[in-house]
């Protein structure tokens, strides 16, 4: 695949060398760490065996000799991950499962620090065996510790009690200490719990914390004085909250998620090396990417005045106009694609006309990123086939990718029309009815076309639906909530929707030669999410701060999404970053399996078979083409690039669209289903709708 910086022959660097010396070593390793030839041959090479229960937590030391794991048989074992060697076994003094190991920093690899289902943190050292440090810091479960290489004996723990603390080995430690850097029951509830906390590798005053709902929330610790445990303390008023994210279209509907058994939580957040871009595997729904755009800008980078003033006349700017419309979209100065991207453009036109969706989807990622900047017949038609998978989030994808269309052709007439379908698929309906008026006023020679009366007749539908709904909980419960209210970012349209036939047979795609290299790029996405935000906060209630509801108003809306894996039964599964220079994206599921994607096209490049229930587990090596493995089963796996002999690799799966189509279907199971999966018995997820033995329960082997 092109676009990871790696696809330099061998003279090429040889001259580099040559010429910049040992300069050049730092950009060969990010680059060749993990290329996707290795990711294709990568297979398993040894199992480490040792631990007596489930291995919840692994972590490379920063060169990458020496592995460390931690277990529900409350032990820690240090290997040497490349030879495959137990090199010490440390029996803990913790009572409860350990779910989080790190080492720490300025101890020459002599010790690590633990936390566990028992509320205490842990320091030891595992050249003697000897505790260090042990304290019952928590009064819930210890879900993570993290640490930062310029912080040398000082670690930092994420507790259930929604509590994030801060241990120096240099100071006594005990629940008394006033230690508390975040507290985040004072800003989010009495509910809320961290589940993973994770340091700023390069701006190490910074530490992002997930919890128990969608939004991770990043902190600067120069603005917190660490205080003492005090309930009956009132909250700081400066929390030290820089920023929130959250996927935009999930604020709102955590009630939802939490019917079907799905609770929105965020089981693991990582930065990039270089802290850049920010990972977050979100239980009960997808992996998130936010970017540097998202992490670091401060005002919105799109145009809002894209389609404003749409009664008037639009003028010709930035080699658009509106004059000319051809296929849905108005004739802009746009050049002819690259043959490289007008032939996948025109392969996934086939795929998508043809009802596979997902294989469409795949190959418009792929030309979207040869093309190298947004293309608006390339995002509208994207948009078009997510429309048509409905993934979990992909309704919200097309919304974004309809934003970016119409940011780049005002005049797009499909592209205005599928925004209008995205929006009544969300539930966001006032913004829906105005995205129908503006068209009117925009285009008045559409308003008979059968593609806007289908488009009225679905948004009057959702209306009278919600009306019906409203009316049978009663006034006292709709005055409960906050009336809907428009998003700014809705005033520059971008969506790109068919003009479906009479027939409303599946709709052709865009199949124009329209490009500009020149033209102005639109963002990857919206810095502030759009949908009627102030009225789509999540649970905001009286318990949350004024700090808390200003910030979830600014929540800053994600980048890039990856999709396939499977996150509803344990709340430790992890997703990082594969290569030095994160070139790919890995996550495990509860399938079994775990999934690697290119990080710049988004799209699914391996699959592999890495436990007999669920991977919770993945870290990379710091420096070699390997990475380890651990889930339910009592073994850490680890993984490298297999020698091209021929042989079979048992334990890679062939088709991956079918492994991701089935993670979604167990995503969306029934709930009593879900029940009976997470209890151990398994579902025949894997067979498609209408199959023979639907629903027929089957014991998972032992």
């Amino acid at each position: 695949m092109a676009g990871h910086g790696s696809h330099k022959a061998l003279p090429e660097w040889l001259h580099n060398r040559q010429t910049k010396g040992t300069d050049v070593s730092e950009d060969f390793a990010g680059c060749c760490s993990m290329t996707p030839d290795l990711v294709k041959r990568l297979g398993l090479v040894k199992e480490l065996e040792g631990h007596t229960g489930c291995v919840n937590c692994i972590q490379w030391n920063s060169n990458g000799r020496l592995l460390a794991s931690g277990s529900d048989d409350k032990t820690v074992i240090v290997w040497d991950g490349l030879v495959g060697r137990r090199m010490a076994r440390v029996e803990t003094p913790h009572e409860g499962n350990i779910f989080s190991v790190v080492w720490m920093p300025g101890a020459d690899d002599q010790l690590v620090g633990t936390g566990a289902g028992d509320c205490r943190v842990c320091i030891l050292n595992v050249e003697t065996g000897a505790t260090v440090k042990s304290v019952i810091g928590h009064q819930g479960r210890v879900k993570r510790l993290t640490t930062a290489p310029d912080s040398p004996g000082v670690v930092w723990s994420g507790g259930e009690d929604g509590l994030v603390r801060q241990w120096d080995l240099r100071e006594r430690w005990s629940m008394d200490s006033s230690n508390v850097l975040v507290n985040l029951t004072h800003h989010a509830g009495r509910g809320a719990e961290v589940k993973c906390v994770s340091i700023c590798p390069s701006r190490s005053e910074l530490i992002a914390v997930g919890a128990n709902d969608p939004f991770v929330r990043v902190f600067d610790r120069r603005m917190i004085t660490c205080s003492r445990l005090d309930p009956s303390a009132i909250p700081d008023t400066e929390c030290g909250a820089v920023a929130y994210f959250v996927p935009g279209h999930l604020p709102g509907v955590e009630a939802a998620f939490h019917r079907k058994l799905r609770p929105l939580t965020s089981t693991y957040i990582t930065y990039n090396k270089d802290g850049t871009e920010l990972l977050c595997n979100l239980g009960g729904e997808q992996i998130y990417l936010y970017d540097k755009f998202a992490m670091y800008s401060t005002s919105a980078p799109i145009n809002l005045a894209v389609i404003q003033n749409c009664d008037k006349k639009q003028l010709p700017a930035n080699g658009f106009s509106n004059n000319g419309l051809k296929n849905g979209q108005s004739r802009t100065a746009f050049k002819n694609l690259p043959s490289d991207v007008e032939a996948l453009k025109l392969e996934a036109n086939s795929e998508f006309e043809a009802q596979d969706y997902s294989k469409a989807v795949y190959l418009y990622n792929q030309a979207i990123s040869h093309h190298a900047t947004p293309h608006p017949i390339l995002c509208g038609n994207r948009a078009a086939a997510l429309m048509k998978r409905k993934w979990d989030g992909d309704i919200y994808a097309a919304f974004r990718d309809c934003l970016s269309a119409l940011f780049l052709d005002p005049g797009h007439i499909k592209a205005h029309l599928r925004l209008a379908q995205c929006l009544t698929e969300l539930d966001w309906l006032p913004e829906a009815t105005k995205c129908l008026d503006n068209f009117k006023l925009k285009h008045p020679e559409h308003k008979k076309s059968a593609a806007f009366t289908q488009r009225e007749i679905d948004l009057n539908a959702a209306l009278e639906k919600k009306s019906a709904a409203s009316n049978r909980t009663g006034a006292a419960a709709s005055s409960a909530s906050p009336p809907p209210a428009s998003s700014p970012v809705l005033s520059q349209y971008s969506a790109a929707s068919f003009l479906r036939s009479d027939d409303d047979q599946v709709e052709a795609m865009d199949s124009d030669d329209d490009s500009d290299d020149d033209a102005v790029r639109p963002p990857s996405s919206p810095i502030l999410h759009p949908g009627g935000i102030s009225s789509r906060l999540g649970n905001i209630s009286s318990e949350h701060s004024k700090q808390e509801f200003e910030f979830r108003l600014k929540a800053r809306d994600y980048s890039a999404r990856f999709l396939g894996a499977c996150n509803t039964t344990t709340d430790i599964k992890e997703a990082n970053f594969l290569g030095r220079n994160g070139q790919f994206i890995m996550a495990g599921s509860d399938d079994g399996k775990f999934f690697i994607w290119d990080r710049k096209t988004t799209n699914i490049v391996k699959v592999l078979v890495g436990d007999e229930a669920i991977v919770n587990c993945l870290q990379g090596h710091p420096t070699a083409p390997i990475l380890a493995t651990s889930g339910i089963d009592p073994v850490v796996r680890i993984w490298q690039p297999r020698p091209e002999d021929g042989q079979e690799n048992t334990r890679a799966v062939g088709d991956l669209e079918a492994a991701a189509s089935s993670n979604q279907r167990r995503m969306n199971a029934d709930p009593f289903e879900t029940i009976l999966m997470n209890m151990g018995y398994r579902m025949n997820v894997d067979e498609e709708p209408g199959d023979a033995n639907e629903g027929a329960v089957q014991c998972r082997p032992s």
